[in-house]
């Protein structure tokens, strides 16, 4: 419950009421959307992610999914939202593309930056092999990155934003991270910042993610800057933090091509990923998002 108030409701703007599925005073179904505030060809406006269907077992075959998405939509058209945007075939966060018309955004790729041996290996090849990983990816070490934990009291100060080339993007704001990183319950969030902390010209949140029997990973959720040579340096210097605490990879989701050069640029590699899909919202004359790549997600955005 602590979950879905801050998904649903805590958020610093407006927020869409889940909508429900009634039988009599039972609740049979659940479709929310999450407010997201998008850039728009530059534009601010409001958008929302697909965030959560739940149909009671003894409803399903019903068509429930298809009718609440619908009545969801139509209720943020209706305030002005203009685009719903999600992950098509995810159980938990379904965006029907066939039924509800939904554009194809594209593949978002899992870039992966290996910093151990793969399994398969003998340990007597492993053991060296990673030692030669790690000893090169700690050469990003940069004496200007600082990393502390996120807390409550985090002030978030973001670099200057680079120039955008997608026609839509999230809207990331000082008010926006508080909100979707420092007051996440039960979030574990970390952040690293280039230069001073009161200027930085770059900044990485990230979380490390453990499972058992496997060396952790640094996830990364946000990866801002001021230029690419900015941004470059600062995920080098998050690797070479994740060689330097044994870990197993960094990983970041993302289908920005200037950011899928970078990370090429620091030795991640393309793994398959997951669908995007979104649906517009509105007058179909407006300029908005069409086709893949129109709409670019990095991250903390999917998640």
């Amino acid at each position: 419950m602590d979950h879905l108030g801050w998904a649903l409701f805590d958020a610093p703007f407006d927020p869409l009421p889940p909508m429900l599925a009634l039988e009599g005073e039972r609740c049979v179904g659940l479709h929310a959307l999450r407010a997201t505030p998008l850039l728009l060809n530059g534009v601010p406006v409001m958008g929302c992610r697909a965030a959560e269907t739940v149909i009671h077992p003894g409803y399903e075959g019903q068509g429930l999914s298809e009718t609440l998405a619908r009545a969801s939509y139509a209720a943020a058209e209706q305030r002005g939202f203009r685009l719903v945007y999600g992950r098509p075939g995810d159980a938990a966060e379904p965006l029907i593309i066939t039924q509800l018309d939904a554009v194809d955004g594209g593949e978002v790729q899992r870039w992966v930056r290996p910093l151990a041996a793969p399994g398969l290996l003998p340990a007597a090849l492993a053991a060296p092999l990673t030692a030669l990983i790690r000893s090169h990816a700690r050469g990003g070490h940069d004496a200007r990155a600082r990393i502390t934990p996120v807390t409550a009291e985090t002030r978030f100060v973001l670099p200057p934003p680079m120039p955008r080339t997608a026609k839509c993007s999230i809207d990331k704001s000082v008010a926006w991270f508080a909100w979707r990183y420092a007051a996440e319950p039960h979030g574990a969030y970390e952040q690293l910042v280039l230069g001073d902390a009161d200027t930085p010209d770059a900044l990485i949140l990230f979380t490390q993610a453990r499972k058992a029997g496997a060396l952790p990973v640094l996830v990364v959720r946000e990866w801002l800057a001021a230029n690419a040579k900015l941004r470059l340096a600062a995920m080098k210097a998050l690797v070479a933090q994740a060689a330097e605490r044994g870990c197993g990879s960094v990983v970041l989701h993302t289908n920005d091509l200037q950011a899928g050069v970078l990370l090429r640029g620091a030795l991640f590699f393309p793994r398959p990923g997951t669908p995007l899909g979104f649906v517009r919202l509105g007058s179909r004359e407006t300029a908005g998002p069409s086709k893949p790549g129109d709409l670019v997600v990095l991250g903390g955005d999917l998640s």
